[in-house]
């Protein structure tokens, strides 16, 4: 009997046990939801942080890219370096003339003048190098009297 009391108490004790630790689990297990939802919504809320920051990154690019400053107003638009100015000033009409001649007269891809402009640079540049300080000054102040003029 005394047996059978103990192995009643055993049980008891085991039932007790057995509700203890499941309260325990449930406990555990709603802490570790509540922990991994918010680390779960801090890492959506740093995504989306991130997300934004590229966006307005590539917004700004674009706002470089069409002249305009971040506030909308316009950017200063450079000064033609002498040499350039004159270049297309005097020429670029006469390569688009003598091109067309080529093409008897058809439509002159801009493409092509363009290169050929580049072609009659790399040969200005070489040439640039020869030149004195005085043939330099006097391109860069006919460029200024054209920008004024223009």
């Amino acid at each position: 009997m005394q047996m059978a009391m103990t192995l009643e108490m055993l049980n008891e004790r085991i039932e007790a046990l057995t509700v203890i630790l499941t309260k325990k689990v449930e406990d555990l297990e709603s802490r570790l939801v509540a922990k991994i939802g918010a680390s779960v919504d801090k890492k959506v809320e740093d995504l989306e942080s991130r997300l934004v920051a590229k966006i307005e990154a590539s917004v700004d690019k674009k706002v470089k890219a069409t002249g305009l400053k971040k506030d909308g107003t316009s950017r200063k638009q450079r000064d033609h370096h002498g040499y350039i100015l004159q270049l297309l000033l005097r020429v670029r009409a006469e390569i688009h003339a003598e091109l067309a001649e080529e093409v008897d007269g058809e439509n002159v891809p801009p493409g092509a003048v363009v290169k050929r402009l580049a072609e009659l640079w790399n040969e200005l540049v070489r040439m640039r190098k020869e030149l004195s300080d005085d043939e330099k000054e006097a391109l860069t102040a006919k460029a200024k009297e054209a920008i004024e003029a223009a």
